[in-house]
């Protein structure tokens, strides 16, 4: 009541309002919630595999100094995974600069010009050709290159006997 005295007698005045507040943020209330969900939901998942292997990783590696000890081993890896699933949830989804990034991140995927399955095709046929015919002209090189120098004595192996069968 008395901050509704307060407005109108400000506002009879002429003096400007004071700024609201902005209300106080939940902890888990996520930033810019349905932008760059796709993106956002794959980071995470990835760093939730990489959080998952690292915890299994500690977990194991405990087993040298602590023994028998479990409350030690598995106390440190759930400790360090619930710590990285909050560092995650904190890049993923309440810092402004890395929340920014992806969802603009997934503006520029919507933009590619994906290739069709056509075309992929094609390329990966012109690849193959290319990685055999390179294969084949590096071969024939190589046994130029062994042939002339066992000719001119500089290989000590009996190269003609091993690759025809037959002497010299």
């Amino acid at each position: 009541m008395a901050d509704e005295a307060l407005t109108s007698e400000q506002q009879r005045s002429g003096e400007p309002r004071p700024a609201a507040r902005p209300p106080a943020a939940a902890p888990f209330r996520v930033f810019k919630p349905g932008q760059g969900l796709h993106v956002r939901w794959l980071t995470a998942a990835g760093a939730g595999i990489i959080i998952l292997s690292g915890g299994h990783f500690v977990y194991t590696w405990l087993r040298l100094p602590f023994g028998e000890n479990l409350w030690a081993r598995y106390l440190i890896p759930v400790a360090l995974i619930l710590l990285g699933a909050y560092l995650v949830y904190w890049l993923v989804g309440k810092r402004p600069s890395s929340v920014d990034f992806m969802i603009a991140t997934e503006g520029e995927m919507k933009k590619v010009n994906w290739s069709t399955r056509k075309e992929v095709l094609g390329a990966t046929k012109v690849v193959i050709f290319t990685v055999l015919a390179l294969g084949f002209l590096l071969s024939v090189v190589d046994l130029l290159f062994i042939l002339f120098f066992s000719w001119i004595g500089v290989l000590k192996l009996p190269v003609w006997q091993r690759l025809f069968g037959m002497g010299d």
